[in-house]
C-alpha cells in the first residue's frame, strides 16, 4: 500500500459490505429481501450516508444487490457472491458492527491491509446461538485463523476449547477464559474498575452502586476492581448496591439496563458505576423517569469510551478502553502464530484511561 494512500473510507464502508455479503451467504438476508435505507445503514456502522451510497454502488456493479429508485436497495435475485479466498484472509467473530466493534475492526484491518490479507465478518448481533455458530464455522471455512470477540463468555467456552483442541489459530480480545491456554489482547479491566471507583470516592461518594452486564471476565474484573477500590478507601460494601443487568437467555441487547437501574436508584445510591456505557446511558434514562439530574442528584460513570458517550446528554464520564490497538495487537499476534513466529502464549493487558466528562460531581 503507498503511504500516502487515503483508506480509511474504504475500510469503514468495506465493513458495511462485508457484513451484507455475510448475511447473504448465511441466508439471513434472501434473494429479494430489502436492505436498510441509506439513513439506517449509516447509523449501524457510523460512517457517513456518501460512505453507504459509495459502497452500495460497489455492491450493485458486482451484481449482489439492486437498487430501485424511490424504492430502495435490495438482495440480487441471484446475488453475485465470489468465493472468499481460501488463502490470506483472516475471521473476525464480533458480537455486532457499532461503536467500539468498529474501531477494533479499523485496528485489525490496518494491520492485515499491510501485510496483504483480509478479513472475512461474522457478526454474531449478540446472539449467544449465532455468536456459537459462527464460531463452529471457522472449523469448516478455510480462512487461516481468527479473532474472536467471545461476547458470552463461559456461554462460549465449549466452542473455545474445540477450537483449541483443534489447534486452530485464534486470539481473543476483550475477554479470556481463566482455565484455558489462548492468546488474548485485553484492556486491564480490573485497573479500570478501580479507577473508576477511586474517582466516585475521591469526590466523596460512599453509597456507590454497581450495574454488572453478561457474566464474563471483563465484567468480573471490573466488579473486582470495584471492591477492591471500596476496601482500599475504608468504604462500606453494601450488597444491595450491586445489582446484574437482566436480560433474555439469548441476546444481550446493547440497550440494556433500565430496570436493573431502576431497581439500584431505589436503594438510594449518590453515584453509579456502569460496567459498561450502553448500561450508563440507560441509567441515565432511567435517573431522568425518576426526576433525577446528573450529575445533581445521582453522579454516574461508565465503562469503555463508546463513540456516543460524548454526545450524551450531559456527556458521560467513563474508562476509555483503546479498542483501535486491541484491534492491532490482536492481528499481530495473530499473523506472527499464523507464521510460526511465536512461542508460547500471548496475553496483552492494555491500560484503560478515565475521561473525565459531564455526569460527575463532589458531593460534601
Amino acid at each position: 500500500m503507498k503511504k500516502n494512500a487515503v483508506r480509511a473510507p474504504a475500510a469503514v464502508y468495506a465493513a458495511m459490505q462485508e457484513d451484507i455479503c455475510g448475511q447473504i451467504r448465511g441466508g439471513s438476508l434472501k434473494p429479494g429481501a430489502p436492505l436498510l435505507s441509506e439513513f439506517e445503514l449509516a447509523e449501524k456502522y457510523g460512517i457517513s450516508r456518501g460512505s453507504v451510497r459509495t459502497g452500495l454502488r460497489m455492491l450493485r456493479e458486482k451484481g449482489v444487490i439492486r437498487v430501485l429508485p424511490g424504492k430502495g436497495a435490495f438482495v440480487a435475485r441471484e446475488a453475485a457472491l465470489q468465493p472468499a479466498p481460501r488463502k490470506n484472509r483472516i475471521a473476525l467473530v464480533i458480537p455486532g458492527l457499532e461503536d467500539s466493534d468498529l474501531q477494533i475492526y479499523e485496528g485489525i484491518e490496518s494491520v492485515l491491509d499491510e501485510a496483504g490479507f483480509v478479513l472475512s465478518i461474522f457478526n454474531s448481533r449478540r446472539n449467544i446461538a449465532q455468536e456459537n455458530t459462527n464460531l463452529r464455522l471457522l472449523l469448516e471455512r478455510e480462512e487461516e485463523g481468527a479473532i474472536i470477540f467471545p461476547n458470552w463468555g463461559v456461554g462460549n467456552a465449549q466452542m473455545i476449547y474445540e477450537l483449541k483442541r483443534a489447534d486452530y489459530p485464534f486470539v481473543l480480545i476483550d475477554r479470556y477464559f481463566r482455565d484455558l491456554e489462548t492468546d488474548y489482547v485485553v484492556t486491564d479491566n480490573k485497573a479500570g474498575g478501580f479507577m473508576a471507583t477511586e474517582h466516585l470516592i475521591k469526590l466523596g461518594h460512599r453509597r456507590i452502586g454497581i450495574i454488572l452486564g453478561v457474566q464474563c471476565t471483563a465484567i468480573e474484573d471490573r466488579y473486582a476492581g470495584f471492591m477492591e477500590a471500596l476496601a482500599g478507601y475504608g468504604a462500606e460494601v453494601d450488597p444491595n448496591l450491586i445489582v446484574r443487568m437482566e436480560k433474555n437467555a439469548d441476546v444481550e441487547p446493547a440497550t440494556g439496563g433500565y430496570d436493573a437501574a431502576l431497581n439500584l436508584l431505589e436503594k438510594r445510591p449518590t453515584a453509579i458505576f456502569a460496567t459498561n456505557d450502553f448500561i450508563a446511558r440507560e441509567a441515565l434514562k432511567a435517573a431522568c423517569s425518576r426526576n433525577l439530574s446528573a450529575p445533581g442528584d445521582i453522579s454516574v460513570i461508565g465503562f469503555d469510551n463508546q463513540r456516543f458517550a460524548e454526545n450524551l446528554r450531559p456527556p458521560l464520564t467513563t474508562i476509555a478502553q483503546p479498542f483501535r490497538d486491541i484491534g492491532r495487537k490482536a492481528a499481530t499476534i495473530l499473523l506472527a502464530r499464523i507464521s510460526g513466529g511465536r512461542d508460547g502464549i500471548a496475553r496483552e493487558v492494555l491500560p484503560p484511561k478515565l475521561i473525565l466528562r459531564e455526569t460527575c460531581r463532589k458531593i460534601d
